[in-house]
């Protein structure tokens, strides 16, 4: 029940957010922001259209019912909805530190017909996520012959930990120091930008530009906030599960925790 409710909550919230957008888009041009929040909607579907929807179907099948090509799949684009939901957050937050930081730079770009931090989130999306179909297959069921479920076997002690590890480093920890490194950034700059002996404009001027700036580094950073608050204790969880024998697996908050990345 709890999984068919997050499930109908993020496609719904989505799918409004991306309406909200394109009804925007008919008026006039979309703002950069506005791309990347509709990108990041697309990533968040894919996270809830591959992530939650087989999870909870495979609850209530209790196997994975579907052919070996499907089950590899699902498994792939999975990831590919992580990785992007991490990824394009990042792209996001390194725009906004070029356009604050580096506005001429940003000017000098700002008229590309594609957007090169939204493609280079989609690729590496794509392409980190394609060793989920070598590992994961249909396979047969430990101590019940006959029984198929999609499901990878690590190597023993170390396989599981080394794949957790890895996807906790490569979809979280690596893009949050990014993410957190353009904050920073940002915000020196605006702090900055507030001084007139820096700026070299006066005080007015200076915090009409600052505001300017504000509007969006605000929103990015509530988006940043809502990320690290819902994936962080997703991967802490994660880890725990593989790296302690004695983990909690089957717990309530244990299991809450984990959905806590679906939102």
């Amino acid at each position: 029940a709890l999984l068919a409710v997050m499930f109908v909550c993020v496609t719904l919230s989505n799918i409004m957010v991306l309406g909200a957008l394109a009804r925007r888009g008919r008026r006039g041009r979309w703002a950069p922001m506005h791309v990347f929040i509709g990108h990041l909607c697309l990533a968040d579907l894919a996270v809830a259209l591959f992530q939650v929807l087989p999870q909870l179907a495979w609850d209530i099948t209790d196997r994975f019912r579907g052919p070996d090509f499907l089950c590899r799949a699902v498994k792939y684009l999975q990831m590919v909805g992580m990785y992007a939901s991490s990824y394009m957050i990042l792209a996001m937050t390194l725009d906004r530190h070029r356009a604050i930081c580096r506005p001429m730079l940003a000017f000098r770009h700002g008229g590309a017909r594609w957007n090169r931090p939204i493609l280079v989130a989609w690729t590496l999306s794509l392409i980190f996520s394609l060793p989920q179909l070598f590992i994961f297959s249909q396979q047969e069921v430990e101590n019940e012959a006959g029984t198929l479920d999609c499901w990878a076997r690590f190597i023993e002690p170390w396989g599981l930990r080394a794949y957790v590890t890895w996807i906790a480093l490569m979809v979280f920890v690596a893009p949050a120091a990014g993410i957190a490194a353009c904050q920073v950034l940002i915000f020196r700059e605006i702090h900055a930008s507030l001084s007139p002996r820096v700026s070299g404009v006066g005080p007015g001027e200076g915090a009409r530009v600052s505001a300017a700036m504000a509007k969006t580094v605000r929103m990015t950073l509530v988006i940043v906030i809502v990320y690290v608050l819902c994936w962080a204790p997703f991967f802490l969880v994660q880890l725990w599960s593989v790296w302690d024998p004695q983990a909690p697996l089957e717990g309530p908050p244990f299991v809450l925790l984990m959905l806590l990345a679906s939102l």
